[in-house]
């Protein structure tokens, strides 16, 4: 059952996906990048600052 509800939402993502134009594409993939860019900093600020102490 949750599978199939996985599979379904994974589906659902594709079709609107495919929809999408290319610049669309790409505004939503930056974002992304930016933001798990950002997180990753904070990340490692805050791994560096515990390795230090």
């Amino acid at each position: 059952m949750v599978v199939d509800l996985l599979l379904s939402v994974v589906s659902w993502f594709r079709k609107l996906w495919d929809r999408l134009d290319e610049k669309t594409k790409r505004k939503i993939i930056d974002t992304v990048i930016k933001a798990f860019e950002d997180l990753l900093r904070a990340f490692y600020r805050e791994w560096k600052g515990k390795q230090e102490k």
